[in-house]
């Protein structure tokens, strides 16, 4: 649908600053690691520089002033978190060893018998920490920790195990942020892909995927132009891909409860800041409780996210710095705004001031130094992307599902189709993408009785 690529792996410029949507950090960075086999494969590691600061994580001030940092260092979040509380003693030494041990272990590309024998303990530990961030935080007996690990851990009420593993694999040194953010990964993939011989068209938006006798043979797009194949796979949108350009004709119930009874990744407002000042001594990532709270959809905010991309010299010119903030808000507010562009525009502008006075409690000189303000919406995600509902991430992790869950890549009745992305990889991000990609190719070789090999540039 856009002019460039990597959908919403992505950045934009905005005067000299880049506004990054996508990347925190990838795992799999080092050679050692399975993973980085597929990075190679898709050429985005080679010659990267990648950063990992021990409070890259996130730092946390409760309303109490008291500030609280996940250090990626599980022996110093050890000591950080008893700190706070000596009584917790047995469960925060449990809790920083079991950091170590996913941090210890290697996620797999190809899995056979003999690794998921290997991967048994952390497999164990999956179940372990597979309840919600609210119910692990409730073991905690003291009261600031308890309240200070569940604002610093809980991302839209997800599994205990999604945040922990971010923590896990930078603390181990097998993830980390690449230098250049977004953009460089999706340009890397975009010409790997263009010197193997592949083609892209951009600005081009389907309408419809052909089918003849349960065959996909092809798709048209927006402007009428049909493009035949002999395999289609959609790495799109999923609820546009089963129900709109196939009109619902290919599912079950298993797929249809996914749509029905699934919770998604909420959709987001991200408020992004060119400022004229060096935050390079500033916490990377904080989140506070804001004196004034942010009206953002029709709903209060009491916690502000804030980055700080000062990590990254290229997002911002020598001594300014790139601030940005992420909302959680209600897609159908969003919804009903997009025929309304006044109202659309005010309600940004509103949310904009309301969260640079919000930093300003923080940083209270950054109202002068602030030379650029973006406001990025649900209606810019499905404009530039089409995901449903805005959701940036498809699945959210929590007791419905599981990062392990394995969600079907073809769909019931129909051949020569396959489907790739987040929405076939619960908990979505690149390495989710990247690998149910990888699956559907090893599909459609088995399909087509031809030997899945992979290549490196």
């Amino acid at each position: 649908m856009h002019k460039k690529p990597g959908g919403l792996c992505t950045a934009w410029k905005r005067k000299d600053y880049t506004f990054d949507l996508c990347i925190d950090f990838l795992i799999g960075i080092t050679p050692h690691s399975d993973v980085y086999k597929l990075w190679e494969e898709l050429g985005m590691v080679q010659d990267r520089e990648f950063i990992t600061p021990e409070d890259f994580f996130i730092q946390v001030i409760d309303n109490q002033g008291n500030k609280f940092v996940v250090y990626n260092d599980p022996d110093k979040l050890r000591e950080h978190m008893l700190s706070f509380s000596p009584e917790d003693e047995k469960l925060i030494k449990k809790f920083t060893n079991d950091i170590k041990k996913f941090g210890s272990a290697d996620l797999r590309v190809d899995i056979g018998i003999r690794d998921i024998l290997r991967m048994i303990p952390v497999i164990l530990l999956f179940r372990k920490y597979s309840l919600p961030v609210s119910e692990m935080a409730a073991k905690f007996k003291n009261p600031v920790l308890k309240n200070l690990f569940q604002t610093a851990f809980d991302w839209h009420d997800q599994s205990t195990i999604f945040s922990m593993m971010g923590a896990a694999f930078m603390g181990s040194g097998s993830a980390g942020y690449p230098i250049g953010g977004s953009i460089p990964l999706a340009r890397a993939i975009e010409q790997r892909y263009l010197d193997i011989g592949g083609e892209i068209s951009y600005n081009s938006q389907v309408k419809r995927i052909l089918v003849e006798k349960n065959q996909a043979t092809g798709i048209e797009l927006s402007d009428g132009t049909i493009e035949r194949a002999d395999i289609v796979v959609s790495a799109a949108d999923g609820h546009s891909t089963i129900f709109d350009w196939l009109k619902g004709q290919y599912t079950d119930d298993q797929i249809r409860g996914y749509y029905e009874n699934l919770d998604l990744f909420p959709p987001l407002v991200i408020v992004s800041l060119g400022v004229d000042e060096d935050y390079s001594n500033k916490p990377h990532r904080i989140r506070f409780s804001s004196k004034k709270p942010i009206k953002v959809g029709g709903e209060e905010k009491d916690y502000v996210l804030l980055k700080n991309h000062s990590y990254d010299p290229t997002m911002a010119p020598e001594g300014k710095t790139v601030l940005t903030v992420q909302m959680e808000t209600n897609f159908d507010y969003w919804d009903k705004l997009k025929d309304n562009e006044e109202e659309y525009h005010a309600e940004k502008k509103n949310i904009g001031e309301s969260v640079i006075n919000a930093i300003s409690e923080l940083y209270p000189d950054i109202k002068d130094k602030i030379e650029v303000v973006d406001v990025a919406t649900p209606l810019t995600f499905v404009r530039y992307t089409g995901n449903w509902k805005g959701s940036y991430e498809g699945w959210l992790v929590n007791e419905k599902i599981s990062l392990t869950s394995e969600m079907p890549q073809t769909l019931p009745r129909l051949f020569n189709f396959y489907m790739a992305g987040q929405w076939v990889s619960p908990g979505g991000g690149l390495y989710g993408a990247a690998t149910s990609a990888r699956k559907a190719v090893k599909i459609i070789c088995k399909n087509e009785k031809k030997r899945f090999k992979t290549t490196k540039p």
